[in-house]
């Protein structure tokens, strides 16, 4: 049975980063729009089936036990800007960089999207986005992979700020029709899961309509 995650879990700085330059490039109305990530709520219904909808073309039927709910956030959605996390593994406390006091979890997974009023333009902001995934980390790997019918960019990389407690992850970057959207998963090291294998699993279970 899936514990419920009631805590305020962790965002990596660089999420953050990556987070308010996507709202950046979607609205082109500046890092004000930056979202705070503690307004968010916990759907149970969600939860419980696993089930989460993000904006009019994406649902997610999250199968992995690994992978619990964490967030699921609509504040931005007039818009037309999503976002929803889930968490894996223990958790232990964790001082973040502005003194507060967060659940450091093993391995975090979130999904960030836009839909916008052309085809053209999503690809362009996935472009941005794919960019600044690239400027952000210490990239090893990237490739194009096909998932559940959807083409995705995929890169994995390192971590190399020593102040960020996670030590490397996954990003996929793709678009459908007028949405583009980002899922990046996370690890801390010494977590033995093979984090491409289980994106792509959860990828698998995510339609496009």
């Amino acid at each position: 049975m899936k514990r419920k995650h009631t805590k305020t879990h962790l965002t990596t700085p660089k999420i953050v980063t990556l987070i308010c330059t996507i709202i950046c490039t979607a609205t082109l109305s500046g890092c004000a729009l930056m979202p705070d990530l503690s307004n968010t709520t916990n759907n149970a219904s969600e939860e419980e089936s696993g089930q989460v909808k993000i904006g009019s073309h994406l649902t997610i039927q999250n199968t992995d036990e690994r992978l619990t709910l964490s967030e699921h956030m609509d504040a931005l959605s007039a818009d037309g800007l999503y976002y929803a996390s889930w968490v894996a593994g223990e958790s232990t406390p964790y001082e973040n960089s502005d003194g507060e006091s967060v659940s450091l979890y093993d391995a975090q997974l979130y999904v960030l999207a836009g839909e916008f009023k052309t085809a053209e333009a999503a690809q362009e902001n996935m472009n941005n986005w794919l960019a600044a995934g690239k400027s952000n980390y210490d990239v090893i790997g990237e490739e194009n992979i096909d998932c559940n019918g959807q083409s995705y960019s995929l890169i994995t990389y390192q971590f190399t700020n020593s102040e960020n407690p996670y030590d490397h992850g996954v990003s996929v970057f793709g678009v459908y029709e007028d949405m583009a959207v980002c899922m990046e998963l996370t690890c801390v090291k010494g977590y033995d899961e093979d984090l491409r294998q289980m994106l792509t699993d959860f990828l698998e279970n995510c339609d496009y309509h």
